[in-house]
């Protein structure tokens, strides 16, 4: 039996299913419509609090600024060393510039109103660099369970009780510190109680070794913190706060990611950004938190096409041609 990068298993031979390939079609469009609806939504509020925006009180501290940017390369670069480990893990292992480039290629089909487009296009580009797709697929799987886990436990530390009752904030910390130490020792069990999904059912089967799985954990836990403080230093460079508040601010851009990656829209455009403000309109003001949570955004967008570009650049140089003549 063969595993598609579409989510659909099919055997040689055998015609897909028309109630999936419908269901397919009517998840894609809806999502569509979710994201065209999301970003209306936010236009309609801009043109309704247009007046709110003299309000705005965004003032750039270049100090600040110089911190958040070295600090985020550093913890996005981490990304792609996490998840070249997973591969490691499972007997492949990329040259350095291959994993950057092909983790930040595939990061563009986020933007795709699917669910699936970020998962085939992270399985079709690892293909063509030897790894098999169905593993392409079940390391993004891996990948979002410890982003997942990494970012719920330092929500559960940064957001005040005023926010999230102390109780839950317990039961999510000690929840994700439990998922994320024991994720490489039960991610068999756990991918096999959905082995339905293509990607998890390739996990149920392949046993990857530990020390490399723990290190990409540590790894994804890297990108994690650095992206808290970069948010912390992001947010001073542009909105007056106090140290008193960098708990709140770090713990906010950690729950607006999570709530972000379960959102319905691309990329979690607008989902994100409206779980942020709600964070963060009682400390600095709803027009100081919905501009401050665009900026936000497109400083991430920035970091992703500078990735982009580098990951392009750093190619392995070419074999050379047979008989030692270079081919043009």
């Amino acid at each position: 039996m063969a595993v598609s990068v579409t989510g659909v298993a099919s055997d040689e031979g055998a015609n897909p299913e028309p109630a999936g390939a419908t269901r397919r079609t009517v998840v894609r469009v809806v999502r569509t419509v979710l994201a065209l609806g999301a970003v209306g939504v936010l236009v309609l509020i801009g043109r309704r609090n247009a007046a709110d925006l003299a309000h705005v009180h965004l003032r750039l501290r270049p100090g600040w600024l110089a911190l958040a940017v070295p600090l985020y390369a550093l913890g996005s670069l981490s990304l792609a060393l996490g998840w070249r480990e997973l591969l490691t893990a499972f007997g492949h292992r990329l040259p350095l510039g291959v994993a950057v480039r092909v983790w930040w290629r595939a990061q563009l089909a986020r933007y795709v109103p699917t669910g699936l487009a970020a998962f085939a296009s992270r399985a079709a580009l690892a293909r063509q660099e030897g790894v098999p797709t169905a593993l392409g697929a079940a390391s993004m799987a891996l990948e979002l369970a410890a982003l997942v886990g990494w970012a719920c436990l330092m929500a559960a530390i940064g957001l005040p009780s005023s926010l999230v009752a102390t109780p839950l904030r317990w039961a999510l910390g000690v929840g994700a510190a439990t998922g994320l130490a024991t994720l490489p020792v039960l991610y068999p069990w756990a991918a096999g109680a959905f082995r339905r999904v293509p990607a998890l059912a390739a996990l149920a089967h392949t046993r990857g070794r530990r020390a490399p799985l723990y290190g990409a954990l540590g790894l994804y836990g890297v990108f994690s913190a650095a992206k808290a403080v970069a948010f912390v230093a992001f947010t001073a460079a542009l909105v007056p706060i106090h140290a008193r508040d960098a708990w709140l601010v770090a713990g906010t851009v950690q729950a607006a990611g999570v709530i972000g990656l379960i959102g319905v829209t691309p990329a979690g455009i607008g989902v994100r950004e409206t779980a942020m403000v709600g964070l963060l309109y009682r400390r600095i003001g709803t027009p100081d938190a919905a501009a401050l949570a665009v900026a936000w955004r497109a400083f991430e967008f920035a970091f992703e096409l500078a990735w982009l570009g580098l990951g392009t650049a750093w190619r392995r140089p070419a074999a050379p041609a047979p008989g030692g003549a270079a081919s043009n």
